[in-house]
């Protein structure tokens, strides 16, 4: 029953690879899961935003005309999930997936590689009518050894639609496989997933999950520049100017009572980071500081996140206009020098990018110098 009832509704899934059932990165026009969404700054700025809850969606005009979706979740900034559509009837690029081909590769042509039916989600209808009479096909698949799904999407215009209707009548669904075209191809993190399409699913009989093994052997973009990473990039949207209110150090911020006093005098200048912070660094030895950050607006204290005898030689840069932090240290023990990027969001911080810079001894440099001379 359940692969008449596929046929009837034009499910049809894609394929179970030939390669080895070896788990690769899951990649789509070069960026993979799990990537902080800083990486996607290699694309410009995004065409449009849009924000669900947790979740933010980038989306992106490529310039070899595939469109780009990238999920990111906060506050980790992860990439959850990424997509490639190729918006045209025409032939496209390939997918960067084995030998599949935007606006050319048939159904007919992917049920020759597949093994089974895939997955069936019982909220999401696998085949979806727009009201121009153009139809599309979902497929969804397991990647083996992840929690990733890929999902897989062939389409027929609504002229091709109508002209295979009129011509075979109830039976025109035999004949869609020739028709459909790949347009979409992506992966999503099965939880992000199934937020919308529910966890309910019913597998093909000999249904087994794909391994991805992506047609790039190396990233189509370059390595981000650090050097490129502004401040303008995490601006703010307000610059406080009134009275300099200090921390409570007998109620809310009395875990920081110990150094009332180097904090009030670092806030007793006004702001200097984030549109309304004070960024207060206190010694701890030699090679040894820590530092916080003070609302001048509410007087709330903050720990910076990295500091102390794990991070030793540690400098600072930022800046009022930005949520930008910056901060390079050694890691004594692995001799190593390190710049990490930071956003600050309503006291709240996020790890945007570690990178080592060389030796200890390159974090006597200034942050500038490490910045400007990595690739």
């Amino acid at each position: 029953m359940f692969m008449k009832f596929l046929a009837k509704l034009c499910l049809i899934a894609f394929f179970a690879v030939t390669t080895p059932s070896v788990s690769g990165a899951q990649s789509i026009e070069g960026f993979r899961l799990g990537d902080d969404k800083i990486t996607l700054q290699r694309l410009g700025v995004p065409s449009e935003t849009k924000a669900d809850g947790a979740f933010t969606t980038l989306m992106y005009h490529g310039s070899d005309g595939v469109d780009l979706k990238a999920t990111y979740r906060k506050p980790s900034n992860l990439l959850v999930a990424l997509q490639a559509t190729w918006p045209k009837d025409a032939e496209g690029p390939s997918t960067g997936y084995g030998d599949l081909t935007f606006g050319k590769t048939s159904l007919s042509e992917i049920r020759s590689q597949m093994g089974s039916n895939g997955i069936l989600y019982g909220s999401q209808s696998p085949v979806i009518a727009s009201s121009n009479g153009a139809i599309s096909i979902l497929s969804y698949f397991d990647v083996s050894g992840t929690d990733t799904v890929a999902t897989f999407v062939t389409s027929i215009n609504s002229d091709e639609a109508a002209r295979i209707k009129a011509t075979f009548g109830a039976e025109a669904y035999k004949h869609a496989p020739a028709a459909a075209k790949l347009r979409t191809i992506s992966v999503s993190r099965r939880e992000y997933l199934e937020n919308s399409q529910g966890t309910k699913r019913t597998l093909d009989i000999g249904y087994r999950a794909i391994s991805w093994t992506s047609g790039e052997t190396t990233s189509k973009h370059p390595a981000i520049s650090l050097a490129r990473i502004k401040p303008g990039q995490l601006p703010v949207f307000r610059t406080y100017s009134g009275p300099n209110n200090f921390p409570d150090f007998v109620g809310r911020d009395r875990e920081f009572s110990n150094f009332r006093t180097r904090i009030t005098d670092g806030m007793s200048g006004g702001p200097s980071f984030a549109g309304e912070y004070s960024v207060i660094q206190i010694g701890c030895g030699t090679g040894c500081s820590f530092a916080y950050v003070g609302n001048n607006r509410t007087g709330q204290v903050f720990n910076v996140p990295v500091g102390g005898e794990d991070n030793m030689y540690l400098s600072l840069k930022y800046q009022l206009d930005s949520r930008l932090l910056v901060a390079q240290w050694a890691d004594y023990d692995a001799s190593k020098c390190y710049v990490q990027f930071f956003g600050f969001d309503d006291g709240e911080w996020t790890d945007l990018l570690k990178h080592e810079v060389g030796t200890m001894d390159d974090c006597f440099k200034t942050i500038a110098e490490n910045v400007s001379r990595s690739p």
